[in-house]
């Protein structure tokens, strides 16, 4: 079961992935150097059609990225959100020295918000074209939502 929930997010990971930014794919297509560390787990395959069937086994990199972010807090206070492409990026207060950015579909949120996101992958140094900038880490969640 625990791998079924696994493989489902995967699959909703990849199509987080395939609704990116054009810019985004274009130039990891036409860059095939790029480091492996630069691309999300869910783009060091092919993205499928449709979902993938249940019992295919996630790739090396798709499992530690889950199970990297498995360890990470799941709730925290919104310190600052931008909007692009369809996804809310937020600097998120977790109650470390060091905030955790969050990448959900678009979602209504204000700093100050309290925040859970639910299963997520991590992705390090990811460079995001319609923002301009790169994240050092970032979670990609399957959702999220304001508890205050």
């Amino acid at each position: 079961m625990k791998r079924i929930s696994a493989l489902a997010f995967s699959a909703a990971l990849l199509a987080l992935t395939a609704c990116s930014d054009s810019d985004d794919a274009k130039s990891e297509a036409e860059d095939p150097a790029a480091a492996p560390a630069q691309q999300a787990p869910a783009q060091q395959t092919p993205a499928p059609q449709s979902a993938a069937p249940a019992g295919q086994p996630l790739s090396r990199a798709q499992e530690q990225a889950l199970a990297e972010a498995a360890k990470m807090p799941r709730q925290g206070t919104v310190l600052e959100l931008m909007h692009a492409s369809g996804y809310t990026y937020m600097k998120v207060d977790v109650g470390s020295d060091k905030p955790l950015w969050v990448a959900v579909t678009m979602m209504r949120a204000q700093p100050n918000d309290k925040v859970q996101w639910g299963e997520a992958a991590v992705m390090h140094n990811y460079e995001s074209k319609s923002l301009h900038r790169t994240f050092d880490m970032i979670l990609f969640a399957s959702s999220a939502s304001v508890i205050n």
